[in-house]
């Protein structure tokens, strides 16, 4: 338990210098957690076994095949990938980056976690937390003053959390709730 702590410890840091270095980013109130599965654009999953007995179904998952790049232009224009790899435990995770847009720069990440639950996010002091479901999973909302949404919902033994860090919290949480449509939909159901 330590150890998972400590991983979202400093993934939670790594998040922090993130955010420091977005002088643009403001404050709004965050929106209900992600929607409705069904609504997302169907596809294959992105793993290979979604039902093997060990998290090896979800640690196979490639973060940055969960979303096509028709998924993409869907969601923002000129998105792309910027950085991909595992980070601090997690088995993978993608970074996604649309840039010199006048609203300002809007980063995406989904980072694949097969050892941490829902239940195991780590927030910092200023967080706000909504509880909630995403297609029938468990899932928490947390935004910050920063202008950062995160969505974290259960797959398999473990969550995926989408990361989405612009101006503002309504419009990261409005990008966050769409792409964690398209990513529910292509990870395997969360094991009892």
């Amino acid at each position: 338990m330590a150890r998972a702590q400590i991983r979202q410890v400093f993934v939670s840091v790594a998040a922090a210098v993130a955010l420091a270095t977005c002088p643009s980013c403001s404050t709004e109130k965050g929106q209900a957690v992600g929607g409705d599965a069904a609504a997302a654009t169907p596809s294959s999953p992105a793993t290979s076994s979604a039902t093997d007995d060990s998290s090896g179904g979800l640690q196979d998952i490639v973060a940055c095949d969960l979303l096509t790049p028709a998924e993409r232009k869907q969601i923002l224009e000129n998105l792309k990938v910027i950085k991909q790899g595992p980070i601090g435990g997690s088995s993978d995770s993608c970074y996604q980056q649309a840039g010199n847009r006048p609203e300002g720069p809007v980063t995406i990440a989904v980072t694949i976690w097969p050892e941490l639950l829902v239940e195991n996010y780590v927030t910092g002091s200023s967080d706000k937390v909504a509880d909630g479901e995403v297609a029938g999973r468990p899932a928490k909302q947390v935004t910050n003053s920063a202008g950062t949404c995160i969505v974290t919902f259960a797959v398999e033994r473990g969550r995926v959390d989408v990361t989405v860090m612009t101006k503002s919290v309504k419009k990261a949480c409005d990008i966050a709730n769409r792409v964690t449509e398209i990513v529910a939909s292509k990870v395997p159901e969360p094991t009892t």
